[in-house]
């Protein structure tokens, strides 16, 4: 079940064709639902859940329009690792990204997730806890149900490169 927020989020990341979410942990639902969309989503934590390795195995050979794998990897390693260890990380990606997402990312992880995005030339997307603030210069973006902060904007999007904190 995807709560009103996060079914928000996956009407804002739908517009995008292959997505990396970070942090999903044991909360597939957003990952799947893109999945379900068509979209092609690899989704990473250091500790990956049984609940979001069900899901990509789910997705797998099923009717499910688009793709859904889980990697195990941690983003601050993604973030400062070269172009070729990022591949290799992510094996089995091709085509790259066109955004990072992640939801309720914690402050800590808000720096090295837009390092990621920048590097990979996606754009980076993601709600916080709630209690915190983005730590990285981000424009707001109200949605029906949640507000998400855009850390780097689609290239094609007018202002996308305007950054408020």
């Amino acid at each position: 079940m995807v709560s009103p927020s996060r079914r928000a989020l996956v009407e804002e990341l739908a517009r995008h064709d292959r997505l990396l979410e970070v942090g999903v942990g044991d909360r597939p639902g957003v990952a799947r639902s893109l999945a379900e969309r068509g979209r092609g989503v690899v989704a990473i934590d250091v500790a990956v859940g049984e609940a979001a390795i069900a899901a990509a195995s789910e997705t797998e050979g099923s009717e499910v329009a688009g793709s859904l794998r889980v990697v195990e990897a941690d983003v601050l390693a993604l973030a400062e690792a070269t172009d070729g260890e990022t591949g290799t990380a992510l094996d089995g990606t091709t085509g790259g990204f066109d955004a990072v997402y992640a939801c309720n990312l914690p402050a800590e992880l808000q720096r090295p997730t837009a390092a990621l995005a920048d590097r990979l030339g996606a754009e980076c997307v993601f709600t916080t806890l709630g209690f915190e603030e983005p730590t990285v210069p981000v424009r707001r973006k109200s949605l029906p149900e949640a507000t998400v902060y855009v850390a780097r904007g689609d290239p094609s999007e007018p202002g996308s490169s305007e950054s408020e904190r």
